[in-house]
């Protein structure tokens, strides 16, 4: 399966991937991590049981302090 991460494509082997699993792949599964697929915010909660599909884009930001 192709997706797009931060615009950038990302192929896996798995045709059944989750948010939550894509995360562990990129080693993103971490405190202060927002992620939008297809430009609609999912919630944390709903990470392990949001399907991916070919094609989604998938937006991944990871809050930092600092000023």
């Amino acid at each position: 399966m192709k997706l797009f991460v931060n615009q950038k494509e990302f192929f896996t082997d798995s045709d059944r991937l989750t948010v939550e699993e894509l995360l562990n792949e990129l080693q993103s599964l971490k405190p202060g991590v927002a992620v939008a697929v297809n430009d609609k915010v999912v919630r944390k909660v709903n990470w392990n049981s949001t399907l991916l599909a070919e094609g989604d884009q998938i937006t991944v930001i990871t809050a930092v302090c600092g000023g």
